[in-house]
């Protein structure tokens, strides 16, 4: 009799110091055996804190909330009949607070109980809900401010075109200079706007997954880019996977990251790119590698960055906004990406996507 007293008396510190929320519910049907109300057995100190419903052993959830939300019932007593577990986020209307549940069938089929473990996460929902509302302030703004840039930007390049055309014969050679300086910046401005238009609209544009053929992919990747920028290297393509992704979106990956590859050994007297894959338990991860000018790893962080160079613009061309768009695409795939490198021994970029 001590020992199941002791027993007893070990379980009741255990469940009461849990600081998730725990009930035990008994399932109260109608005759046509629909989840009508549920009774509660038992409940931890988390739950009255998390739920502010005190004294709810004994009672019915609708002598708390006559009006409860009808999907409640439905969930657990399907769980209560057919003993499959559950989890879940909800919000519960009246109580105005986010749960993460995870509830299961408790004891024998007849008994028709549902023990449930549940954690309030309205203070991340909440979090989450300013951070997309300020993502999607902040890509208006990219948005906007992209479109009203572009209109004294073609002022721009036109009043330098006139010049050119119809003042050239009046221009000394710095005059000239001068005015083809004006001409390329704008050029490259409109680049930059290009770009941030491009990294602003990923925000918005849904993810269509299907079935890629990776090796298809990168092989016609390849070909458009040798077409689009003749370049000496070679490319050696391993074999890569079939993977579950938006075509569109990887494509862009793919072409970035080879374009990189592209550019920064193209000062090599034999440059070689090498894109393989390896298949690890839970992804995939492919990698694009070049023989170029390579990075200083302490600046790694920095390279997939917006407007983020480790090079000198004079010695390479670009935006700094290819890298920041192959992590936004890899991000809204579930995957991550990295890079390792060594001054001119060149680099190696990966990107992983679940399988």
């Amino acid at each position: 009799m001590s020992a199941l007293l002791n027993a007893e008396e070990k379980y009741k510190i255990l469940f009461d110091s849990i600081d998730e929320g725990f009930c035990i519910i008994e399932m109260i049907f109608d005759e046509k055996n629909k989840p009508i109300d549920y009774r509660f057995l038992e409940i931890n100190a988390a739950f009255e804190r998390q739920t502010g419903l005190h004294e709810a052993v004994g009672k019915r959830m609708r002598e708390f909330a006559p009006d409860h939300e009808e999907h409640w019932f439905e969930i657990y007593g399907k769980i209560a009949l057919t003993g499959e577990a559950i989890r879940f986020e909800n919000r519960a209307e009246q109580l105005h607070r986010w749960y993460d549940v995870y509830a299961f069938r408790f004891g024998s089929p007849e008994n028709k109980q549902v023990a449930i473990l549940f954690n309030d996460i309205t203070r991340r929902k909440k979090i989450e809900e300013e951070l997309q509302i300020a993502n999607q302030e902040l890509e208006s703004f990219s948005y906007s401010v992209s479109h009203d840039l572009r209109a004294p930007l073609r002022a721009l390049s036109g009043y330098s075109k006139i010049l050119i055309e119809d003042y050239s014969e009046k221009l000394d050679e710095e005059g000239k200079q001068t005015i083809q300086a004006i001409t390329h910046n704008a050029e490259r401005m409109g680049m930059l706007i290009d770009d941030l238009l491009a990294f602003s609209r990923l925000g918005r544009k849904e993810v269509v997954k299907t079935e890629v053929d990776m090796k298809k992919l990168v092989e016609s990747i390849v070909l458009e880019s040798s077409k689009m920028t003749p370049h000496d290297a070679i490319i050696k393509v391993g074999e890569l996977p079939l993977v579950n992704g938006d075509y569109a979106l990887l494509h862009q990956v793919i072409f970035n990251l080879i374009s990189n590859a592209v550019k920064y050994s193209s000062k090599q007297k034999s440059p070689l790119i090498e894109i393989s894959s390896e298949e690890e338990s839970d992804e995939i991860v492919i990698s694009v590698k070049d023989n170029g000018v390579g990075f200083d790893m302490q600046y790694a962080n920095k390279l997939f960055g917006v407007f983020q160079r480790l090079h000198a613009r004079q010695e390479f061309e670009g935006t700094g906004v290819g890298l920041a768009i192959v992590k936004r695409i890899i991000a809204r795939h579930g995957g991550k990406v990295w890079a390792e490198g060594k001054v001119n021994e060149g680099a190696e970029f990966y990107f992983s996507l679940p399988k």
